[in-house]
């Protein structure tokens, strides 16, 4: 990406604080609440991008150390730990696989 161009969360920030400081003082009723909802969505997706890939990267982290131990037997495997697995699983497999079988898809 040329240097020219601010990064996304710098754009979502000026967006949000457009909408937030010049627009949303103009609106009222309906408009008015779709306009902070939208703040609201902006402000969510520059955290998501400012602060995602840390987490994630040290969720995958903690998941390798836990595989690594049950594999080396310092872990059992009991029925409390195998439910938490399958359900972190399947809640994995809903965002990424939605038509995998054993997942429900949200209402």
């Amino acid at each position: 990406m040329p240097n020219s161009v601010p990064p996304a969360g710098t754009l979502l920030l000026a967006a949000a604080r457009y909408l937030e400081d010049e627009l949303l003082p103009t609106l009222d009723g309906y408009h008015r609440f779709q306009a902070r909802v939208t703040v609201n969505v902006l402000r969510i997706v520059e955290r998501e991008l400012r602060l995602g890939q840390p987490h994630d990267e040290a969720s995958a982290a903690m998941s390798r150390e836990l595989a690594d131990a049950i594999r080396a037997g310092e872990i059992p495997i009991d029925a409390d730990l195998a439910a938490q697995l399958r359900q972190g699983l399947g809640e994995a497999l809903a965002i990424n696989n939605p038509k995998w079988p054993h997942t429900e898809r949200p209402a």
